[in-house]
């Protein structure tokens, strides 16, 4: 039971950083910081697509890693 919970922080943690991560990407896309835009090919009208969904997919996976946090608290 010990190793469930501690692989269940360690997932948890991780998909808290992944969606950190993909909101963090969606920023620097859409207002081209470090020119991401062009380093990926992105154009000018389809980044506020993009915005969404990282940003939907990033608040998804932070929501379900601190699911998988308290999971084993009660």
């Amino acid at each position: 039971m010990r190793i469930r919970r501690t692989l269940s922080k360690i997932f948890g943690l991780a998909q808290i950083a992944v969606g950190a991560l993909a909101m963090v990407f969606a920023f620097l896309s859409f207002y081209n910081i470090f020119g991401t835009q062009t380093i990926l090919g992105i154009s000018g009208e389809s980044a506020g697509l993009y915005l969404w969904v990282f940003i939907i997919f990033g608040l998804l996976s932070a929501i379900s890693g601190i699911f998988l946090l308290y999971e084993q608290q009660t």
